[in-house]
């Protein structure tokens, strides 16, 4: 019964919600389901004895230059593609709109990178262990789940980029066993993309 409950909690989150949200039959702001969410997920996590707290603490050392080199390419190749494709939103924010753009970067990393890694990656891999045997397919099924609550964004750019930064988030989350170092990855790559303009998949419906 519990295999049963875990797998009906976890396809109404990560797939049934962004459904019912992409079909417009959620009428409220896209901010309000994911605090929903990361709200139900800390409260279980509170509930439960067996969830590693040691994930929270702060460590001395992250894997900055691990992050550094992965956030150069993301930069380079992204901006390139965002100058040849979208030219009317290259770099954007920051030249026509640049306190909006201060803005985005203070708060994005606390309102969305924060419950989201807490969701997809400290909940998801401790709550959902016992459903899979193989590492592989849960790494996947992760990434999947990931995408799906981008959909919501109606473009196959924010789906493609999300589930291959699924997979990069997930290995440095599984690899530190830190929900901080992955916090810190994801903040930094999504800044860059909502600084040199590839942030319009992710903040506008298409």
């Amino acid at each position: 019964m519990r295999r049963l409950y875990l797998w009906t909690e976890m396809l109404f989150l990560f797939v049934g919600l962004p459904l019912l949200y992409y079909f417009e039959m959620i009428p409220v702001h896209k901010a309000i389901p994911l605090v929903l969410v990361f709200l139900y997920c800390l409260f279980i996590v509170i509930k439960d004895k067996n969830f590693d707290r040691e994930i929270f603490r702060v460590k001395r050392n992250y894997p900055w230059q691990d992050f550094l080199l992965k956030g150069s390419i993301l930069l380079i190749i992204t901006s390139i593609w965002v100058y040849v494709f979208r030219a009317d939103v290259f770099f954007h924010l920051p030249r026509n709109n640049f306190w909006i753009w201060v803005a985005v970067i203070i708060s994005y990393p606390i309102w969305s990178a924060y419950t989201q890694e807490f969701i997809f990656r400290a909940f998801y891999y401790h709550r959902y262990k016992t459903l899979f045997t193989s590492p592989v397919v849960m790494l996947l099924i992760n990434a999947f789940c990931f995408a799906m609550a981008h959909i919501i964004f109606r473009n196959w750019v924010a789906l493609i980029f999300t589930f291959v930064g699924s997979l990069i988030f997930s290995y440095t989350y599984l690899r530190n066993k830190s929900l901080n170092a992955v916090f810190l990855e994801h903040s930094l790559y999504g800044n860059i993309l909502f600084t040199n303009g590839l942030g319009i998949y992710f903040y506008l419906p298409m």
